[in-house]
């Protein structure tokens, strides 16, 4: 049976410039992939690096399309680092588009500053996240003092230091947060300190999850025990089994509609945890047609379909 390997480079802009502890983050870079069969069978996927999350960078994926293209099929031994290439050839493999399964996910509202919170509360959003480590302790905490006080009873907040706290201001968020309305506090110090994170956090009750730390299955095998959430980004998994444990909670890498859609349809099936997921990024992307999700304080798989997917692939390559 003739196969056909096809791909779609993108390019997106930010509406603001993305500070990250790697620099300024100005567009978006990614491939959407289109596996073929002359029998009618189609199948999408997305490829999202992140090189200092360990993917394989947007070169090396364009390489790697590139070569696939040439060859009309895809090369079964897909380098180990190419995290993005193997979910994408996986989720294009998958017959989840052509199931019609819906489960709604709550979702946590991205807060991009400490201002933002009375928007999204009144957007219904009843989790929130910030971005903590970008200035001094004393400040943020002070602000965060403001949050808490606004917090309705049953709302919680995560706080994400994406690895960038000192050890000292790790114990600073740990000493300030005992006993607030704290869902957790994600990756506080970074990738390779999770045995003194654990230590650190003994005498605590505040929760910590990894994410950083959790890049393809090997890490995510290495900490399935960890004493608290996993924060997966199905886009960096790689290939997966079927079996990923009981503490993962899905996350976005800033994809556009195809990768979502699979992102949601593989959480269905293996996230077991009732709790919102981060996905409340749309909004820092310009209006650009890539994203044709319905977002808010939920969203559901199994509403996009393949035939949607089609369309919208259709459009941007005729653009």
């Amino acid at each position: 049976m003739k196969s056909c390997f096809e791909y779609l480079p993108y390019r997106r802009k930010f509406v603001r410039p993305l500070a990250t502890a790697h620099g300024t983050w100005e567009t978006r870079e990614g491939i959407i992939i289109r596996l073929s069969q002359d029998d009618g069978w189609v199948g999408f996927g997305e490829i999202a690096p992140i090189p200092w999350f360990g993917s394989e960078t947007f070169d090396e994926a364009l390489e790697w399309c590139k070569n696939q293209a040439k060859s009309g099929s895809v090369d079964r031994a897909i380098p180990e680092s190419y995290l993005c290439c193997q979910w994408a050839v996986a989720a294009a493999n998958a017959d989840w588009m052509n199931e019609g399964t819906v489960k709604t996910f709550k979702i946590a509202a991205l807060l991009d500053s400490f201002g933002a919170l009375e928007e999204k509360q009144q957007a219904g959003f009843e989790t929130f996240k910030l971005k903590i480590g970008a200035s001094n302790f004393s400040e943020e905490s002070e602000q965060l003092d403001r949050i808490f006080d606004q917090l309705n009873p049953g709302q919680l907040l995560r706080l994400d230091a994406n690895g960038g706290l000192s050890e000292g201001d790790f114990i600073r968020w740990l000493d300030l947060l005992e006993g607030k309305p704290v869902d957790f506090l994600e990756q506080p110090l970074a990738a390779g300190l999770e045995n003194r994170m654990l230590e650190m956090i003994e005498p605590y009750s505040t929760a910590v999850a990894l994410d950083e730390s959790v890049v393809g299955l090997r890490s995510l095998r290495s900490w399935r025990h960890w004493p608290g959430p996993l924060i997966v980004k199905p886009g960096l998994l790689g290939n997966w089994t079927s079996d990923l444990g009981d503490q993962i909670i899905g996350s976005s890498i800033l994809e556009t509609s195809f990768g979502l859609e699979a992102s949601l349809r593989f959480l269905e099936r293996n996230q077991k945890l009732d709790t919102a997921i981060g996905f409340d990024t749309a909004s820092l992307l310009e209006n650009d047609g890539w994203n044709i999700h319905n977002t808010g304080k939920a969203i559901a798989s199994g509403r996009l379909f393949l035939e949607r997917l089609q369309a919208l692939w259709e459009e941007k390559v005729g653009g």
